[in-house]
């Protein structure tokens, strides 16, 4: 279990923690990016990405998130499979239709208990090391 460094990625003419992962929908790996946010509760993706999944985001468990401003917005949330470096696993992935930042959120919830994570603004960097289970 080796620990796995992604340099931040450009958003909008800033460097920010936007990781490559994989996610599994009908049998089909597709490469996804999104912001490492460990503000996040749970995972948050465009319905673009429940498209390119072929998923209809809707069969997931509706349920709504708080976010920045104070309002609610709905979420869909899926179990699917997901891979970061070598490691796969099933986490909670939800879909929204009002998510209203320009990228998809990786958040705490079955993703931060794998992992230490560890973020570093001066090397532009973050690192994922996998957690021993025990």
């Amino acid at each position: 279990m080796r620990s796995l460094t992604f340099p931040y990625l450009s958003y909008r003419g800033y460097k920010a923690p936007i990781i490559a992962l994989a996610i599994k929908a009908k049998k089909e790996w597709r490469q996804i990016t999104a912001y490492v946010d460990s503000g996040a509760s749970c995972s948050i993706f465009k319905t673009e990405e429940a498209e390119r999944l072929n998923l209809n985001f809707k069969t997931g468990k509706k349920d709504f998130v708080r976010v920045g401003d104070g309002s609610y917005i709905p979420i869909y949330v899926h179990r699917l499979p997901v891979q970061i470096g070598d490691e796969e696993f099933i986490a909670a992935i939800a879909f929204s239709p009002e998510l209203g930042v320009g990228f998809n959120l990786l958040g705490r919830k079955d993703i931060f208990s794998r992992f230490d994570i560890s973020f570093s603004d001066a090397k532009e960097t973050v690192t994922f090391t996998p957690v021993k289970k025990s």
